[in-house]
């Protein structure tokens, strides 16, 4: 009698090297072992045969602020003022020469680590405030943008396979994280970023991304980030049809 041996990879009991096709939701990892450990585990699915949306290396490439911005920029797409540095003395040169700024880390998702830095006594310990949010959230690297002032509110579009279903604008309760987890309320959007929605969602080969888009006071937009693993709580309550929905009905012929 010969004995098999099987691969699983179990999720509440669940094994989901079963499944046809996995939609990641919320990746989740903070702390880099835990990503890596889920992201070699996406990888095995794939090779299993499980289609992932969006693709593992989307993925990578969306978690990572930084490269995310280079595919951006790649594909002439307008995204504000940015320096990515692990040079604490570019950085706090940008800052002199953009304050006031933001202060994002690498990685990170739902506005975690986002800072605005307009205080003078911020601008006047600089060295000090990079290296304290360095040891929380950079380790090691920097990522600056200038600071667009907008009419108080940013955009999130949601593209599925390069079609923007829904979007909102989202207003900060306080400071400059808009992010519906952070706080950020949801009203509906009367701005057209579909073009650009979905340029940035082709620009990291994204099936299923959310997008954020914020116009200054001229109106024009700017590109702030796209999302591996958007949320749409926020966009349901001011979107009339079942996005849950569609987004299954569109995958599950795909």
């Amino acid at each position: 009698m010969a004995a098999t041996h099987k691969h699983q990879i179990l999720l509440d009991g669940k094994d989901l090297t079963e499944l046809e096709r996995l939609i990641v939701l919320d990746l989740g990892a903070n702390d880099i072992g835990a990503f890596f450990s889920r992201v070699g585990l996406l990888f095995a699915l794939v090779e299993l045969g499980v289609e992932v949306v969006n693709s593992v290396s989307s993925i990578l490439v969306m978690r990572n602020k930084a490269e995310t911005m280079r595919k951006l920029v790649s594909a002439g797409l307008p995204v504000p003022q940015t320096l990515i540095t692990e040079s604490i003395e570019d950085a706090a040169q940008f800052v002199r020469s953009n304050f006031p700024c933001v202060l994002k880390p690498i990685t990170g998702f739902g506005g975690m680590g986002v800072q605005l830095i307009d205080k003078k006594f911020d601008l006047e310990n600089i060295y000090d405030y990079l290296k304290f949010h360095s040891q929380l959230f950079g380790k090691g690297a920097f990522l600056l943008q200038e600071y667009v002032r907008s009419p108080g509110y940013d955009i999130r579009a949601l593209v599925l396979n390069n079609e923007m279903i829904a979007s909102m604008q989202r207003v900060p309760r306080e400071g400059i994280v808009s992010n519906i987890r952070s706080g950020g309320i949801a009203r509906p959007n009367d701005v057209d970023v579909s073009s650009l929605a979905v340029q940035a969602a082709k620009s990291v080969r994204g099936k299923l991304v959310g997008v954020d888009i914020i116009p200054d006071k001229k109106g024009n937009l700017w590109i702030l980030e796209v999302n591996a693993t958007p949320g749409w709580t926020g966009l349901q309550s001011v979107t009339d049809f079942n996005i849950t929905k569609m987004i299954a009905d569109v995958l599950s012929k795909a």
